[in-house]
């Protein structure tokens, strides 16, 4: 492991007279989020390793590119507070953030304050008990919270997403302590998000996502076109990055709300065409649009309805990405707005 001022962990044991010691000094060298750490000590490293080649190269890590193995990926999961049972789910969400179409570098260096957020679909849901129900994105369920925080931890340790030295976030946002949630496939009225896809229904899958915190949409009627007029106009704000840059973002639609939508008739294709059109900004008689960006953004998104003057978001209706949980308490959506440029990048657990 190392730590984000450059200095690495050598392969030989650090003493500590007590535990206290211990996370004063992970304080002092930036090797945690700030929070208390589970000492990872080699029995604790091995038990979360289960086996595994502790040497093999999953990739470098922006944004200081540096190498990721599976061994420095065992330690931040122990750091984390993780079970080993956990670990090839964190495993599969690492494979995630490092594939090129995520765009980490982006979402670690941005001003913006998107971090990682991953959604467990399959089996893994029920067997390591990640929560997609009631709260999901908030306290506590311990998979959700250490499996989300070891990837970050991961960011921190491996990647350098330090704030200010790697991570450039002018606000940040609480979900960049960890966020990891299950979709509620049992509540869902469609298809499993992994299976829309490209994954058997039977198949563990780990999506990550470059997102900010959830915009939670409340709409207490049961009319689709409330619901979804709801959701659009959070997917297209003003401040949306939907309006200048070709991102991927993610809407979490609660299980009330998509009852109220299948029982009239939509499935996720509608709901993504109807997000898509109806998603607009109205910039009628707004000025300041005749520098060089301004017009090639007008060329990307610009539009004309009738005596209107829109904007439409950049990326196409199958860019959005549909995910349905959440608990039956009550009729709320959230939108998750991405980084400028990323994308929802899926990888099985193995």
């Amino acid at each position: 492991m190392m730590s984000s001022t450059d200095k690495e962990i050598t392969g030989d044991p650090i003493a500590f007279d007590d535990v206290e010691a211990m996370g004063e000094s992970f304080y002092d060298e930036k090797w945690t989020d700030g929070l208390p750490v589970l000492a990872p000590t080699a029995e604790r490293v091995e038990a979360m390793l289960g086996g595994r080649d502790g040497g093999e190269l999953l990739g470098t890590m922006p944004p200081r590119w540096r190498r990721a193995h599976v061994h420095h990926v065992a330690v931040n999961a122990v750091l984390a507070g993780c079970r080993p049972e956990y670990f090839p789910v964190v495993l599969a969400g690492v494979r995630a953030i490092l594939d090129p179409a995520l765009n980490l570098y982006g979402v670690q260096g941005t001003t913006n304050p998107a971090g990682v957020m991953l959604v467990v679909n399959g089996p893994a849901r029920t067997e390591l008990d990640v929560n997609s129900g009631h709260n999901l994105f908030g306290q506590g369920w311990r998979a959700n919270a250490t499996i989300g925080r070891a990837i970050r931890l991961c960011m921190i340790n491996i990647g350098g997403g330090l704030p200010v030295y790697g991570d450039m976030s002018t606000l940040g946002n609480p979900n960049k302590y960890g966020s990891c949630i299950a979709e509620n496939e049992e509540l869902s009225p469609w298809e499993p998000f992994h299976v829309e896809r490209g994954f058997a229904a039977d198949q563990s899958v780990v999506t990550a996502a470059g997102v900010t915190a959830p915009q939670n949409i409340a709409i207490l009627s049961q009319d689709p076109i409330a619901i979804l007029d709801g959701i659009a106009g959070a997917l297209m704000s003003s401040g949306s990055n939907l309006v200048l840059f070709t991102a991927q973002p993610l809407v979490v639609i609660g299980p009330v709300h998509a009852t109220h939508l299948a029982r009239n008739g939509y499935d996720k294709k509608s709901i993504r065409e109807y997000l898509w059109e109806k998603g607009t900004i109205d910039i009628t008689g707004v000025g300041g649009t005749d520098g060089k960006a301004m017009r090639e953004w007008k060329a990307r998104c610009y539009h004309v309805d009738g005596d209107r003057e829109i904007m439409r978001p950049t990326v196409t209706p199958e860019d959005i990405g549909l995910v349905i949980a959440g608990g039956k308490s009550g009729p709320h959506s959230a939108v998750l707005q991405p980084f400028n440029i990323t994308q929802l990048v899926s990888k099985p657990v193995e």
